[in-house]
């Protein structure tokens, strides 16, 4: 039987891309799924498919840079359940372009939905896991978490943060009963870019030919993630490659920077510079 069997799970962002892939597989697992996303059209959508598939789930609209709103979402599933086992946060937004062609409207969007709107969740559900001595969140980061990150400074920022928060928090919950899991993986194959904000030297469309590592497909993303939850590590990074640039990174930063510093100098050469 799946450990995530009868578990109740909120999943943010959930109604595409890699939210969907989990709230699918932790529904075929048997977790009671609450399914939030912004867009409540999409979320209703999965959540009915699901449903007719004899999944245990529900649709919730859910801006995570609204904590009142976040707030009500979280109470009504504890009033449901009487409890929260797993938080998957999720929602994220992509962000490309050279620091300079970057305004501080785009850098609050990305501090509001990467960083706040995870704080928002995680307050909310860790008072109730307090209670229950029991529960696990799992902020979605990225392995722009453990290195720098090229022409999206904003979204390294946020995720550098997200490793900060989680890692302190779980020294917290440690005696508490609450486990932290933070996820870095490399590039999924999803439609996050779709939705980014960019600067003039980067755009939605061809964003993806210029990145020179492989994507992974979302099943194998979240097969990974789960995975990793189940086993309760704190850090779960994949593919192979993350493995091997943090390492590089923590071993010798001086040649991490090289090494970024080559990869800017191609991306210059192909497609011109500011």
């Amino acid at each position: 039987m799946s450990s995530f069997s009868g578990k109740v799970a909120l999943v943010t962002g959930g109604a595409s891309g890699l939210g969907q892939g989990l709230c699918e597989e932790l529904s075929r697992r048997g977790a009671k799924v609450i399914l939030t996303d912004i867009n409540a059209e999409a979320a209703l959508t999965l959540a009915k498919r699901l449903q007719q598939a004899g999944g245990n789930v529900e649709a919730a609209t859910l801006d995570v840079t609204c904590p009142q709103r976040v707030a009500e979402v979280i109470g009504t599933v504890i009033d449901s359940y009487g409890c929260i086992d797993y938080v998957f946060n999720n929602a994220g937004v992509a962000v490309g372009g050279e620091f300079q062609e970057l305004d501080t409207a785009i850098w609050q969007r990305t501090v509001d939905i990467n960083l706040l709107g995870v704080v928002h969740v995680m307050y909310t559900a860790y008072k109730q896991m307090i209670k229950q001595r029991s529960g696990h969140i799992v902020n979605i980061a990225s392995m722009y978490g453990l290195m720098p990150g090229l022409l999206c400074s904003p979204y390294v920022a946020t995720k550098h943060a997200l490793t900060g928060l989680t890692q302190s928090v779980a020294v917290e919950a440690k005696n508490l009963g609450i486990k932290l899991t933070l996820v870095c993986p490399g590039y999924i194959d999803t439609n996050i870019f779709k939705s980014g904000a960019y600067g003039e030297s980067l755009d939605a469309e061809n964003i993806k030919s210029r990145i020179p590592l492989k994507f992974l497909d979302v099943p194998t993303a979240v097969n990974n993630i789960l995975r990793g939850v189940e086993r309760k590590q704190s850090i779960v990074a994949f593919p192979s490659y993350v493995h091997i640039l943090w390492w590089i990174h923590r071993l010798s930063p001086q040649l991490s920077l090289l090494i970024n510093n080559f990869i800017l100098h191609k991306q210059r050469q192909r497609y011109g510079s500011l």
